[in-house]
């Protein structure tokens, strides 16, 4: 793996584009624009970042409203300043134009006349084309939907091309045809949030761990997935040096500090294998007895007898066996099967997931069997696969062959999958995939 690549703040630049408010009433206000500014620049200016305050530039936050000409100027100085790296980052609405051609709308922008009053896309990368800085860095929060109703039809592969600056690493926060997520009332839109998240993660992390780490992110919470874009750019390079001591988008889980998943046997069904165990060690009992009295009477009782004590223990065992338990807190997760307990912590997870289905070889016949909803783990590259997975109950060898680990069935624990989902991300992180995702991750996986 090549070393970071840390670039010098006193010849990199950066300039930081947000508009909160807009003149049209077609397009609304995102008042979480105006945080996403301030918490991106804090961060890349702050102790950990790379950037002198004065060479990160924000726009569009003062009174005056951000206009073409400002928005020029503001990037052909930078673009003439920046030897090093130069980063433009842009939240606000995305518009298409009638050719499905990307623009970023400004505070005076008109949905219905995109082309003449949003600035388009093109303009943007021919200023970071004509950069000297050894890396440029273009991360777009927007929507690339907006009025344009004709372009929704368009391919991914139209706006995706708009993309290709040779040279440039481009991070969008969602697909060509997906909306931008800005909650109402949210401190920052859900892609910077990500962004900000990435960023304070103990690191530094390279511009490909942040797009994982957004990615990761985005997809727990159930919303669109971020692009990525590398042209002849450096995909190793960090922007802040980490690690930061103070997370402001960091939430503490609410609720109980672990769940567990356990497939009890009912007090009913106990009791039945308490007396039915009580039963059978009072016929072998008798049967022992009667032998004693008159061996000649009962030929062979040897063999019955050995059977009802069989029987008998395993009843007794079946009455306070002990279920398997599947646990998920604050450090990882934990599957107990009976004396055995089998641990892995969430920092050597890369992300976890329900296949509703999966076909396995059943040894050397050659005949297979299919089960349903296993848990599955994707461990991360630099971890260690545990010693003990072979005592796994789904640890099949095809998921080991395609790196995976099989934790086990659900219904082996009675885990509902929307409990356990809540559970992963709440006290885990963005780790879960749902069964779509896995196969969309993986093709191997069936449908």
């Amino acid at each position: 793996m090549p070393d970071p690549w840390i670039p010098d703040g006193r010849a990199s630049r950066a300039v930081l584009i947000g508009v909160p408010a807009y003149s049209s009433a077609d397009l609304a206000e995102i008042p979480s624009v105006r945080n996403n500014l301030t918490a991106l620049r804090e961060v890349l200016t702050g102790e950990h970042g790379l950037l002198p305050a004065e060479h990160c530039l924000v726009l569009g936050t003062q009174d005056q409203p951000l206009d073409k000409a400002a928005l020029g100027s503001a990037m052909a100085g930078a673009r003439r300043e920046a030897t090093d790296l130069l980063l433009v980052y842009y939240t606000g609405h995305g518009l298409l134009d009638e050719d499905g051609l990307l623009h970023l709308a400004l505070a005076d922008a008109e949905p219905d006349n995109v082309a003449y009053t949003a600035v388009p896309l093109e303009v943007v990368k021919r200023e970071l084309s004509r950069a000297r800085a050894g890396a440029r860095v273009l991360i777009l929060d927007c929507c690339f939907s907006g009025r344009a109703v004709a372009a929704m039809s368009t391919p991914d592969s139209l706006v995706a091309g708009q993309l290709d600056v040779t040279g440039t690493f481009t991070l969008t926060s969602t697909t060509a045809t997906a909306p931008s997520h800005a909650p109402p009332g949210a401190t920052y839109t859900a892609f910077t949030e990500a962004l900000l998240g990435a960023l304070h993660a103990p690191g530094p992390l390279t511009l490909d761990a942040i797009y994982a780490y957004v990615d990761r992110d985005l997809a727990g919470r159930g919303l669109p997935r971020p692009q990525r874009r590398s042209v002849n750019a450096a995909s190793d390079l960090v922007l802040v040096m980490g690690p930061v001591e103070e997370h402001p988008v960091s939430r503490q889980p609410e609720g109980p500090s672990h769940v567990r998943f356990a497939k009890r046997t009912s007090p009913a069904r106990r009791r039945w294998f308490a007396c039915l165990s009580s039963v059978l060690v009072l016929l072998a009992g008798g049967l022992g007895y009667a032998v004693e009295l008159e061996p000649s009477a009962v030929a062979g009782a040897a063999v019955p007898e050995l059977l009802l004590l069989l029987l008998a223990w395993g009843a007794a065992t079946a009455a306070r066996e002990k279920p398997w338990v599947l646990t998920v807190d604050g450090t990882g997760l934990t599957l107990e099967l009976y004396r055995t307990a089998w641990r892995i912590p969430w920092q050597d997870i890369d992300y976890l997931g329900v296949l509703r289905q999966f076909t396995y070889r059943m040894g050397s016949s050659g005949s297979s069997r299919t089960v349903s909803r296993i848990l599955v783990v994707r461990p991360r590259p630099t971890a260690a696969r545990p010693d003990n997975t072979s005592v796994l109950p789904a640890d099949y060898p095809e998921l080991r062959d395609f790196g995976y680990i099989g934790i086990c069935q659900l219904s082996s624990v009675d885990a509902d999958p929307v409990v356990l989902r809540r559970a992963v991300e709440r006290l885990g992180g963005p780790l879960f995939r749902s069964h779509r995702e896995l196969i969309d991750m993986d093709p191997r996986f069936p449908a």
